[in-house]
């Protein structure tokens, strides 16, 4: 069940969010992304929503679909999200097919598989740590590309992209 649904019925509950840090660089044709938001909402709430693929694609305007396929051979759970964006002029649909890894009851590590996804590799990890009555919700990524970024806009086009859909996607949490 969606999650969002379960949040209409927390009385006089307000889902505030705030970015703390994003920092993304790219070096060697690789992208780096280090960032932190915290979120007004249950760590339970947050670790949850993020493994709900089968909704996922509901957090942000430019994910057109999450869904769990067939697990690994190893039993691992495998995602597949399909992003469609455009920054200017360049638009791009990009899938990306990952094993979807919990390796503490707070970090979701994700692995992309290059034979199935548009990108050379890809490694990210969400950390939820509880604060209060809030949330801090980290991400960090490491990728590269299987297709053409445009050089020069690219690195603050996807920066500018990343903000967005993370405000997005905490505030909707």
């Amino acid at each position: 069940m969606f999650l969002a649904c379960s949040l209409l019925f927390i009385p006089h509950a307000s889902f505030a969010a705030e970015m703390l840090h994003m920092e993304l660089w790219e070096e060697d044709n690789q992208y780096h992304l280090r960032s932190a938001s915290i979120i007004n909402a249950p760590a339970e709430l947050i670790i949850h929503t993020l493994l709900d693929y089968n909704n996922f694609y509901r957090l942000s305007g430019g994910i057109k679909e999450t869904r769990y396929l067939d697990p690994d051979p190893d039993g691992v759970p495998v995602a597949l999200t399909v992003v469609e964006s455009c920054v200017l002029f360049f638009c791009r649909q990009v899938k990306k097919t990952e094993r979807v890894l919990l390796p503490s009851a707070n970090e979701i590590v994700l692995e992309a598989d290059p034979a199935r996804s548009d990108f050379k590799f890809m490694h990210s990890r969400w950390l939820i740590k509880r604060q209060g009555s809030s949330t801090i919700l980290s991400y960090d990524m490491d990728m590269q590309a299987d297709f053409w970024i445009p050089p020069l806009i690219g690195t603050w086009a996807i920066k500018r992209k990343l903000f967005n859909s993370a405000m997005t996607m905490a505030h909707r949490m």
